[in-house]
């Protein structure tokens, strides 16, 4: 797990890592997806998407309810509905 500080004007500086293991090379365009618990980065490339990153996409999808619970937010967001 990597810990990032958003910097000014809302910069949030990817380690070189995760974007040679993400494909993202400069200027790629990024879809952010909101979830009820945090963000989800997919970087939006013509090349196809990688085996293992395909598979922890679904691993995400197949997450349960119960387990999105775990990682609550300890304040109310702002466009989060009421539970």
């Amino acid at each position: 797990m990597t810990t990032m500080t958003i910097e000014h004007a809302g910069k949030l500086v990817l380690p070189p890592d995760i974007q040679e293991r993400c494909g993202m090379l400069p200027k790629t365009s990024v879809r952010v997806i909101e979830t009820h618990n945090g963000l989800l980065l997919v970087p939006l490339t013509d090349a196809p998407m990688s085996a293992g990153l395909t598979k922890e996409l679904q691993d995400w999808q197949a997450i349960g309810q119960e387990t999105w619970a775990q990682f609550a937010y300890k304040y109310k967001m702002p466009y989060m509905p009421n539970k």
